[in-house]
C-alpha cells in the first residue's frame, strides 16, 4: 500500500493476484472478466477501503473539471474543442465520472484554494489561450491530479497531451515544396497559443532546410480577429510585389478567411493561389475547393488525456509534487496526418 495509506489499483491487483488492467476493467464494469474474478476484485476493493469503489457503491459520480477559455461561441460550437470534449466525455462516462466545464476570461484570476478534492477529482486544462501560466500554476498548487490537453506552458512540468504540431506543419510545407511551390506564405495564429507556435516553427524549419528562407515578408503580423481571422493577413500577402504561390494557414478556420480574401480579389483556388490549413475540421471537406490540411485527432486526444488523468486519480503517488521521488511528467504527442484534397496546384512541369 502507498505511504499515505491510500489504496490504489496496484494494491487490489496484488491482493487478488491479477493485473492492474483486470482490476480497472472489473471496477468499471468492463467485459471479458469471469464473474468469479470480478467478484473477488470487488470484495478486495471493499475490504481494503478503496475510495472510488465506495463512490461507485453510493452512486455518487465524481466530477472532473475542464478548464477552458471563454470564447464568443459555446465550446461545442468550436470545431476542434468539440472533438476533444467528445473524447473526454466518452472516456469519463466509461470510468463512472462526469465532467464540468469551467470558463476562464482574460480578467479572471484563480482564487486561493480554487479547487478542493471534496468537489473535484482532477483537472484538465484544455486549449490554452487565456489559461495563462497563473492558472496553470494554481492548478499545480492545488495538489490535485492535472493534465493539459492541446496546451503546455514552458517551465511548468505537467503531463500534457498535444498533437504533433511541429511535424505536421513540417510535412505540409514539404508537400507544398514537392508540388513545385517555393514562395510559400504563412498566416500565423495568436501568440497566446503555444501549440500554434509549434506549427510556425515546423514551417520555418522546412523552408530553411529547402534553402527558401524563411522570408519575413511571407509571415505577416497578425491583424485579423474573430470571424475574419486570416482575411487581412491574406490580403497583405497578395499585395506583396511578388505574392506567394501558396499560403499555409495555421488553422482551418484561418484558411477560411484566406479563402474569402482570395475570392474577393477575384482569384481562383488553386489555379491562381494554393491554400492549405491545419486541424481537418468539418468545414475543410465542404469548402470549394475542399481544403488540403493536417488532421489532428481531437477525439483521440480527449480520450488519452482523460485516461492519463484517471491514472493519476487512481494512483495519487504518481503526482510528482506529492512523491518523495519526483516522477518526470510526460508529454504525449499524438501523430497528425496529411490530408490531400483539391486546394493545391501542382506547379511541376
Amino acid at each position: 500500500m502507498s505511504q499515505d495509506n491510500t489504496v490504489t489499483l496496484r494494491d487490489i491487483a496484488e491482493a487478488v493476484g491479477v493485473s492492474i488492467g483486470t482490476v480497472s476493467l472489473a471496477l468499471n464494469d468492463g467485459k471479458g472478466i469471469a464473474p468469479a474474478t470480478r467478484q473477488r476484485i470487488l470484495d478486495a476493493a471493499h475490504s481494503l477501503g478503496y475510495e472510488r469503489f465506495a463512490r461507485r457503491m453510493s452512486r455518487t459520480p465524481q466530477t472532473v473539471s475542464i478548464l477552458i477559455e471563454r470564447l464568443p461561441l459555446a465550446p461545442t460550437s468550436d470545431p476542434f474543442n468539440k472533438t476533444c470534449l467528445l473524447g473526454l466525455e466518452a472516456a469519463a462516462r466509461r470510468a463512472g465520472y462526469r465532467i464540468a466545464l469551467e470558463f476562464v476570461s482574460p480578467d479572471d484570476h484563480p482564487e486561493t484554494d480554487h479547487w478542493t478534492p471534496e468537489v473535484t477529482a482532477g483537472l484538465i486544462i484544455l486549449g490554452g489561450g487565456d489559461l495563462s501560466a497563473e492558472w496553470v500554476q494554481a492548478a499545480v498548487d492545488s495538489q490535485l491530479p492535472v493534465v493539459m490537453l492541446d496546451h503546455f506552458v514552458p517551465g511548468i512540468d505537467l503531463p500534457a497531451v498535444v498533437p504533433d504540431n511541429f511535424s505536421g506543419a513540417f510535412t505540409m510545407t514539404q508537400h507544398l515544396q514537392e508540388m513545385g511551390h517555393a514562395r510559400i506564405g504563412f498566416i500565423r495564429g495568436p501568440s497566446k497559443y503555444w501549440t500554434l507556435g509549434e506549427r510556425l516553427a515546423g514551417y520555418m524549419l522546412a523552408m530553411q532546410r529547402a534553402g527558401l528562407g524563411p522570408d519575413p515578408d511571407l509571415i505577416p503580423p497578425r491583424i485579423s480577429r474573430g470571424d475574419e481571422k486570416g482575411y487581412g493577413e491574406m490580403l497583405r500577402l497578395l499585395d506583396l510585389p511578388e505574392p506567394p504561390t501558396a499560403v499555409f494557414a495555421v488553422s482551418d478556420k484561418t484558411a477560411l478567411g484566406a479563402y474569402r480574401a482570395a475570392q474577393d480579389r477575384g482569384l481562383t483556388i488553386p489555379h491562381d493561389i494554393s491554400i492549405v490549413g491545419f486541424d481537418d475540421i468539418e468545414i475543410a471537406r465542404v469548402l470549394n475547393p475542399p481544403l488540403t490540411t493536417v488532421q489532428t485527432p481531437g477525439e483521440t486526444m480527449g480520450q488519452v488525456a482523460f485516461d492519463r488523468l484517471l491514472g493519476l486519480i487512481e494512483n495519487p503517488e504518481q503526482i510528482a509534487s506529492l512523491s518523495p521521488v519526483p516522477i518526470l511528467p510526460i508529454k504525449w504527442t499524438i501523430p497528425t496526418k496529411l490530408v490531400i484534397r483539391k486546394s493545391v496546384r501542382d506547379l511541376r512541369g
